[in-house]
């Protein structure tokens, strides 16, 4: 993040519920932390989101998939405060959001319990 919004001794000067506009949840609040979030090009027809430096940061940093938890690790923020701002990009479709499988074949458990065996 930018030195201008960060004091050594206090922190960071703007606090995280004021990127959220005090939000804590969005729409799409059960963004898993391990979902890839992939930036997309932004649909002509969708309304325009005010981009924040926030905002602008997940965009460039998601040029590749990143997981929410990275995110939030690389944007020194809280989960939650990610998490709201991805769910305002998701919303005006300027993100892709991939979670992961919940369901796990039994052949990829076998495969992964060998691969530890062999370690």
């Amino acid at each position: 993040m930018d030195e201008a919004w960060y004091d050594d001794e206090a922190g960071p000067i703007v606090r995280p519920y004021t990127i959220t506009r005090g939000r804590t949840t969005g729409r799409h609040a059960r963004i898993d932390t391990a979902s890839q979030i992939m930036t997309v090009e932004p649909q002509l027809e969708t309304p325009r989101l005010e981009l924040t430096p926030e905002y602008r940061w997940i965009l460039d940093a998601c040029v590749r998939p990143v997981s929410l938890a990275e995110l939030a690790v690389l944007m020194q923020q809280p989960l939650g405060v990610v998490r709201v701002l991805c769910s305002d990009l998701l919303d005006h479709g300027a993100i892709l959001v991939r979670s992961p499988r919940t369901e796990v074949s039994r052949e990829i458990l076998e495969q992964v319990y060998r691969g530890l065996c062999r370690l």
